[in-house]
């Protein structure tokens, strides 16, 4: 999970270094195309058949996985490394709020404790106008919205990805969103641009790197407990201010490390609260 969580990171960094001049929906594509690439080396490995058994919610996983990822790829390209980090990191209490909506999960006190440890978290990392005053966020109302939009996207596809795991193999719900992303993604190809040689690399490096880690992290919830999980994914939001200082020049403020310490608080009390149940570790 360690090994996957950095991975991720150094994933993120070439997403925002290739962004500058390469629209993200390119990137996502790019990502995409490796995503089956390493997806179909994992399933014919293992002797499975390709497209799974549930083939309709698989589509819909990877419709889902398309959207969050995009939504995710944006963040990263146009907020601060660490500010886009730390408002996807809620991902985890909106995944026990939605299941407690849709699927009915228990949600105890230690639950919603966290569930509004995070909200305010959130809040202080980006700092609405209406209860921080007008001025005192700086960030792209547009990313914002797109980031918090992506949160829920996020949670949405770790539900569809618990329900599949009961009957389909990891790499088979891994390979849904790159076969919808190579699908959908060349028709918003109007402002697609040809990389130049280091932009290639950057772009080699995202798919990767994002494919690498998820596949780690995959490999970790499958074996692990929720409470552990997310005392080690917490180091997500720590890597992204690491490469944001050493290699964009972006310098967290005190909002972000505030708001961010605020968002691990919340998912390190939702994964302990969640750890021990049947759902999570299976």
């Amino acid at each position: 999970m360690l090994l996957g969580t950095f991975l991720f990171s150094i994933g993120s960094l070439f997403i925002k270094l290739a962004g500058e001049r390469i629209p993200t929906m390119e990137i996502l594509f790019v990502r995409g195309v490796f995503g089956i690439g390493f997806c179909w080396y994992i399933v014919r490995r293992a002797g499975i058949g390709l497209l799974g058994k549930r083939r309709f919610m698989l589509a819909l996983r990877g419709l889902v996985g398309f959207t969050a990822l995009f939504a995710e790829f944006y963040a990263i390209v146009h907020l601060p490394l660490a500010d886009a980090i730390a408002i996807l990191f809620a991902h985890p209490v909106a995944v026990a709020v939605l299941a407690w909506a849709i699927l009915g999960e228990r949600l105890s006190i230690k639950g919603i404790t966290a569930v509004l440890i995070s909200i305010i978290g959130v809040a202080v990392v980006c700092r609405p106008s209406f209860i921080f005053g007008v001025g005192e966020s700086n960030l792209d109302p547009l990313a914002l919205t797109v980031a918090l939009v992506g949160v829920g996207f996020i949670s949405i596809a770790i539900l569809t990805v618990r329900t599949l795991a009961k009957t389909e193999h990891p790499a088979v719900v891994m390979l849904y969103p790159p076969i919808i992303i190579s699908l959908v993604a060349p028709l918003f190809a109007a402002d697609w641009v040809l990389p130049t040689g280091p932009e290639w690399a950057m772009l080699l490096a995202v798919a990767l790197f994002m494919n690498a880690g998820q596949y780690y992290m995959t490999r970790g919830y499958a074996i692990e407990s929720a409470a552990r999980i997310s005392a080690v994914t917490c180091l997500e939001i720590v890597f992204a201010a690491i490469w944001g200082v050493s290699f964009l020049g972006e310098i967290p403020d005190h909002w972000t490390i505030a708001g961010g310490l605020l968002i691990v608080v919340g998912t390190l009390i939702m994964g302990h609260d969640r750890g021990g149940s049947s759902e999570e570790n299976g």
